[in-house]
């Protein structure tokens, strides 16, 4: 299958990625158990795999496409969008990395440990082993107490630059079936070239 122009032209991203929330407060105690490099066949991956199929028979030109396309690939709902810019369902992005920076230390060589374990009882500490039949390691993460409640701040996304927004109304639009959509993801710039 030979590929098509719009192959080597650079498109708006849509990063996509699955996540359960079970964050009720209930746990005395959290395993978290990492797959090894190229052993991922999951559930997660089963759920991406059903929203694939979907979306190969799909023509989703803008979010609102691509949403659907999610929302129509399970039968039962599971497969539900969020997202970004939705105002009844706003998705906030925090800056924890450099809020966290200030009462965590960074754990080396984190990439070769596949199990961790942190407890309620030891608040800080972090149980690693390379794999499930390695010997323990504990590590004390734990710089200062964070203040209870106390949350990062809102990190915004910046807007498009002129010279990007110019490409993408050249270079991209013009392969849009669509025109409502063209005019969402790629109107013509209102700042001159």
């Amino acid at each position: 299958m030979q590929v098509g122009p719009i192959y080597f032209a650079t498109p708006r991203k849509c990063h996509v990625f699955g996540m359960c929330a079970e964050g009720t407060g209930l746990h005395e105690s959290v395993f978290l158990s990492m797959m090894l490099p190229g052993h991922t066949k999951f559930t997660p991956d089963w759920h991406f795999g059903v929203w694939k199929i979907k979306w190969r028979q799909s023509d989703a030109e803008c979010m609102e496409d691509i949403a659907y396309t999610v929302k129509a690939s399970s039968r039962s709902g599971h497969n539900i969008p969020q997202r970004v810019n939705d105002p009844s369902r706003p998705v906030v992005f925090l800056n924890w990395k450099t809020f966290l920076e200030n009462y965590f230390k960074l754990l080396k060589n984190i990439t070769k440990y596949y199990h961790f374990r942190c407890t309620a009882d030891e608040p800080g500490f972090l149980i690693c082993r390379e794999f499930c039949d390695s010997e323990e390691v504990r590590f004390n993460l734990l710089k200062a107490r964070p203040e209870a409640g106390c949350l990062p701040t809102v990190k915004f996304i910046p807007p498009l630059d002129h010279l990007r927004q110019w490409y993408l109304y050249e270079k991209i639009a013009p392969f849009f079936i669509n025109e409502v959509a063209r005019d969402i993801v790629c109107p013509k710039p209102s700042i001159p070239k």
